[in-house]
């Protein structure tokens, strides 16, 4: 009876390895990924370490990335548009970096919500469709909103009738801060990021606004005598894939980066606020001086700050639009 079965069974065996052998199996994509700030920033940092490090070990077989660099790769002005147009595939960078194609970014700044609570409320909706239609992007994930920004010069800043006055100052600039040098009367100087030490060594610019994040790992303390106090808006630091990339990518790869990009997103937040503390013991060893603005001049200080971005965003984008966003991203104290 065995003899007699041996051979169809056999057979039959080899034509269901023959029918799984010719099924062909989905190739594990790479995601080329850039990030507009150097590798050694710690919001770049961050997102290596804390989203394309899990990602590559939870998406083995199914979805990589491939960090090919930051500015020295594609300048910081023309990475939003190689994204777009596809040239790359993944872009961490501030919001504020390409605010000339969405002016959007500049509401994510003016924010005092959480991504949690616009996710909540539509207002991310809203944001992920401007994406969509002006850079050709998906938002994967706004992350690092722990970090505020700071002004610091090196020269002393001046205070008149309650207000900081910075007329004369010379301040490195992106879209992040133009808005509220201009209102403080500064001179707003574009230059890239790589280029602001030299910058202050040769005196072309008087001071800079960066994150409460990442000074002492640029160096930038070395050349800095003041820090301006407090500490004014949230960053947007979006992670974004070039969408026609995104709509190819399998369900599975999809629901990875989805998941990753959510875990991401809390990590950093931890992550953020031992970085700021290290940030300030490196200013404080490195001799900076905490100006810190009180009473009047402080609750000016930010309102300028505030009242002058969403004054931009309303330039740009027309009061109707620019209402309907500040609803979802600020609460009104």
């Amino acid at each position: 009876m065995r003899t007699r079965y041996k051979l169809p069974l056999l057979a039959a065996g080899l034509a269901v390895a023959a029918t799984f052998s010719v099924t062909p199996q989905a190739a594990e994509v790479t995601i080329r990924a850039q990030t507009a700030l150097p590798a050694k920033h710690d919001l770049s940092r961050s997102f290596l370490e804390l989203f394309v490090a899990p990602l590559n070990a939870a998406g083995k077989g199914v979805v990589q990335i491939r960090y090919i660099g930051g500015p020295e790769v594609t300048p910081v002005d023309k990475a939003a548009p190689a994204l777009q147009r596809g040239v790359i595939d993944m872009l961490h960078s501030p919001a504020a970096y390409h605010a000339g194609i969405t002016p959007q970014s500049q509401a994510l700044m003016a924010t005092n919500m959480t991504p949690t609570e616009v996710r909540a409320n539509g207002g991310f909706d809203i944001i992920q469709k401007a994406w969509k239609e002006k850079l050709n992007a998906r938002i994967l994930a706004w992350a690092e909103t722990e970090a505020q920004f700071y002004l610091y010069t090196t020269r002393e800043p001046v205070v008149k009738d309650g207000r900081l006055d910075m007329t004369g100052f010379k301040m490195r600039a992106t879209g992040a801060y133009r808005p509220l040098l201009n209102a403080l009367g500064a001179t707003a100087v574009q230059m890239p990021a790589g280029e602001v030490y030299t910058g202050l060594q040769r005196g072309l610019v008087d001071g800079f606004g960066w994150p409460t994040v990442g000074l002492g790992a640029m160096g930038l303390a070395e050349v800095t005598k003041y820090r301006i106090e407090p500490a004014f808006y949230h960053l947007a630091n979006l992670v974004l894939v070039n969408h026609d990339f995104w709509d190819k990518l399998p369900a599975d790869a999809q629901q990875i980066l989805a998941d990753t990009a959510a875990t991401y997103e809390a990590a950093a937040i931890r992550d953020m606020q031992d970085a700021a503390l290290a940030d300030t013991e490196t200013v404080k060893k490195q001799g900076v001086k905490i100006f810190e603005l009180t009473g009047e001049a402080r609750k000016n200080y930010l309102k300028a700050a505030y009242d002058s971005m969403w004054d931009r965003v309303a330039e740009k984008l027309g009061a109707e639009e620019t209402a309907v966003l500040r609803a979802k991203l600020y609460r009104e104290e």
